[in-house]
């Protein structure tokens, strides 16, 4: 049986919608992966953590994939920067970045309990979140991927933040 005229453009605008979706996700984690990396730059640590630049990714493997794979060889200062990816947040240790995807997000305030006081920069993408906690918080205003900061809560956790950064995002509280 052949297919008519409208069958044929709706399976085509399925096919073009579906390429189109595929590469926008790509570009968020893409994008994702960049800026955290980046943020490196900005965000000052304190002095006398030792070993290794620890980045955890929870619930977004892609973003892990990427990142890994873009961090491969490079360092924070002296340290050796690691990406690791947790399945849940009953995995979460001590690190220096944590970003949470936004399928973990339901569980912030869990999130918050284990960081507890540590140095460590928390990275969210949910909107809300930086009301509850996220230092940083990636947004999607106007079909374009920004990110939000809210500087007290960096501080928090006895990080500082560059005037670059802020100046960078899209809100700055």
């Amino acid at each position: 049986m052949e297919m008519s005229f409208k069958g044929k453009v709706l399976i085509f605008g399925i096919l073009i919608w579906t390429m189109f979706g595929r590469v926008s996700q790509a570009q968020e984690e893409n994008f994702i992966a960049v800026s955290i990396y980046n943020f490196t730059r900005y965000i000052d640590w304190p002095t006398g953590d030792a070993g290794d630049f620890t980045i955890d990714i929870i619930g977004h493997k892609s973003v892990y994939d990427k990142l890994k794979e873009m961090v491969a060889g490079r360092k924070v200062g002296n340290q050796i920067i690691v990406v690791r990816y947790l399945e849940s947040t009953n995995n979460i240790t001590q690190s220096q970045i944590l970003f949470v995807g936004f399928w973990q997000s339901k569980d912030m305030a869990k999130v918050l309990d284990k960081v507890g006081s540590s140095h460590t920069l928390l990275i969210s993408e949910k909107d809300g979140l930086i009301d509850v906690g996220a230092g940083i918080n990636f947004v999607i205003r106007n079909s374009v991927i920004k990110f939000e900061i809210k500087k007290s809560n960096i501080q928090k956790y006895g990080l500082s933040v560059g005037e670059g950064l802020l100046n960078l995002a899209y809100k700055s509280y």
